[in-house]
């Protein structure tokens, strides 16, 4: 078995040391054998951070990843069956495919405006960015995120208030997944019974199929009801913003006849 310390691992899945340790305090990599000061690392950690950085590039987050595994699994016993890799081709074919790219300091600047070092974390707590070993240089997840945060900018909305609207949508997707997942559990313990964990191929297929089956339907129904809710949403702040605009202009005749 081949033996890795820290910097030849990333350089072998082709990324950097302070993500590996990133990784590894979140929970998503195994913490690394110890002899004496020097950490070892095998091909088991090489071949789930490949898996890592794979599900980062199809637009999931590490808090993504780790809720999916927490929250489907209940147990550290199944993430060990199925483990990274496997659940990397649960997921290799999502509703659309992220563009990642890394950016500066100033190029993020010239489209989000100017961000301080409060703003840069919120971007980083968001998943929208991801520091680099590189001083001002980050990775962004999906630039398309960012193009669509520039756009919004452009028209005068501040990048606050913008990171604050899709931090709440961020939490109501966490509870739909939780719930989600928790019919997906409850289906399995159903079928299989409960504690039942994957002994061989056919059965991880299974599991495979249906937890992909069940993000694809996640998907397009809450792509579905967010559109309806959206627009429902959009005619009630219509009609609200009617009804204040006549009340004002009933408010003003009634001060002119009394003038």
């Amino acid at each position: 078995m081949t033996e890795y310390r820290i910097d030849d691992l990333a350089r072998e899945a082709g990324t950097t040391t302070r993500n590996v340790r990133v990784y590894q305090e979140s929970g998503l990599l195994p913490r690394p054998q110890r002899r004496g000061r020097v950490a070892i690392y095998t091909d088991r950690h090489l071949k789930q951070l490949e898996a890592i950085i794979r599900l980062l590039s199809e637009g999931f987050t590490v808090k993504h990843i780790l809720k999916f595994l927490t929250g489907l699994q209940r147990g550290e016993d199944l993430v060990e069956v199925l483990n990274l890799a496997d659940l990397g081709e649960l997921v290799t074919a999502p509703w659309s495919r992220p563009v990642s790219q890394t950016m500066t300091r100033e190029q993020l600047e010239t489209r989000l405006g100017r961000l301080d070092a409060p703003m840069l974390r919120r971007l980083t707590d968001g998943g929208v960015i991801e520091p680099t070993d590189a001083e001002n240089v980050y990775r962004v997840a999906d630039l398309r995120q960012v193009d669509d945060f520039a756009t919004l900018v452009s028209r005068g909305m501040p990048l606050t208030a913008i990171l604050q609207a899709t931090t709440a949508v961020d939490k109501k997707l966490d509870e739909a997944a939780s719930v989600l997942t928790g019919s997906g559990y409850s289906e399995v313990v159903r079928q299989r019974g409960p504690g039942w964990l994957p002994s061989n191929e056919t059965e991880l297929a299974w599991a495979a199929d249906l937890v992909d089956a069940m993000r694809r339907v996640a998907r397009r129904s809450a792509h579905a009801s967010l559109d309806r809710a959206f627009d429902a949403a959009v005619r009630a702040e219509l009609r609200r913003y009617r009804q204040e605009g006549q009340e004002g202009e009933e408010h003003d005749v009634r001060l002119e006849g009394n003038a």
